[in-house]
């Protein structure tokens, strides 16, 4: 394609006419104007001239990146004879209804087909109350203990545990790891060798060799679709936890947030207490402002103000407790991390 419409640009059908061209007398500034249209006219050239050597030199260096980088693609890109072996039978996905390669992912618990598209986008929910939880009403106050993360249900049948198995052709392999690149495939059963002569009649059917035929049972075999549902922990299930393994590390995160939350909450409940105190033990005369005291008496009846220490107990007693809250936090968070880096080391340890 090219890369401007040079031609269409600068269209000589929009230039307008000139009121002079019809009178026998010319205006003062008739010469002037034809001198400007005509060196407008050979700019227009000259633009077009630049921009066609722009174009060919375009397409030039377009032809040679092409041939350099034809063999190094034509290995990459699927052959017709891969594209037609894996599309001759699509299959289409009962969730985005969109067709794929008969080789599709096959749910554990109630066998049905499912796309890689669509099984990524499946995840767990995030971290909120137990659904089941009497205490759990609206309006109520979550403790950050009761919090959860449900594994994924399956969207067909709504089991726990959601996971797929793939079983791939066992007679193509390309690709990631593949004995040939995805251009290299030919179709056997297409390409008939010119050296080869047919001799059999149209009645008589073609023999197929009988190692070409046990590794086809094998395969259709193998390919076979499963006839029973896998459990959760069987070899070869995906679950969506592989591919989004960090949920525990969200959980974790979730309850810490509403631990620190809920802290805050009861060190600001407890410190408007005392404030609330203190105001009520500071008398108001009748006209809205505060009474002074007068000079301490030795009547026994007569009603003492508080003192200043027991205030400043009150409030060292709040930042003792505020304090302890956040070393219990703290211990609390030390402990989660080192169980999850006992878990990994467990983990790295069984691989």
């Amino acid at each position: 394609l090219p890369l401007h419409s040079i031609e269409t640009a600068y269209s000589e059908d929009e230039e307008e006419d000139d009121v002079d061209n019809h009178k026998i007398h010319k205006s003062s500034n008739y010469y002037k104007r034809q001198e400007q249209k005509a060196k407008l006219k050979s700019l227009i050239e000259r633009v077009k001239e630049l921009q066609k050597d722009e174009e060919n030199r375009f397409v030039e260096e377009k032809a040679k990146l092409k041939k350099l980088t034809a063999h190094a693609m034509s290995t990459a890109i699927p052959s017709r004879d891969l594209l037609l072996k894996l599309y001759r039978k699509a299959t289409e996905c009962p969730i985005c209804f969109l067709y794929y390669p008969k080789y599709l992912n096959v749910s554990r618990c109630c066998l049905q087909p499912i796309c890689t598209e669509c099984f990524v986008q499946i995840k767990r929910l995030d971290p909120h109350p137990p659904h089941d939880d009497s205490s759990n009403q609206p309006g109520s106050e979550e403790l950050p203990h009761t919090l959860i993360s449900e594994a994924a249900s399956c969207p067909y049948c709504a089991s726990p545990d959601f996971g797929v198995t793939y079983d791939p052709p066992r007679l193509i392999s390309t690709g990631i790891n593949g004995a040939i690149k995805a251009g290299q495939y030919t179709d056997p059963y297409r390409a008939i060798p010119e050296d080869i002569e047919v001799t059999s009649s149209p009645d008589e059917t073609p023999r197929i060799p009988i190692d070409e035929m046990r590794v086809m049972q094998k395969g259709a075999n193998a390919n076979g679709r499963r006839r029973a549902s896998l459990a959760a922990n069987a070899p070869g299930v995906i679950h969506v936890d592989a591919i989004r393994p960090d949920w525990e590390h969200k959980l974790t995160s979730a309850r810490n947030k509403l631990a620190r939350k809920a802290a805050t909450a009861s060190a600001i409940h407890a410190s408007n207490l005392i404030l609330n105190d203190d105001e009520d033990d500071v008398p108001t005369s009748s006209s809205g402002g505060r009474r002074r005291f007068s000079a301490p008496t030795n009547d026994p009846n007569s009603r003492r103000r508080p003192s200043a220490n027991g205030t400043s107990n009150h409030l060292r007693t709040v930042e003792e407790r505020m304090i302890e809250e956040a070393l219990r936090l703290s211990i609390i968070d030390e402990e989660e991390r080192k169980k999850k880096v006992e878990v990994e080391q467990i983990k790295k340890n069984r691989k």
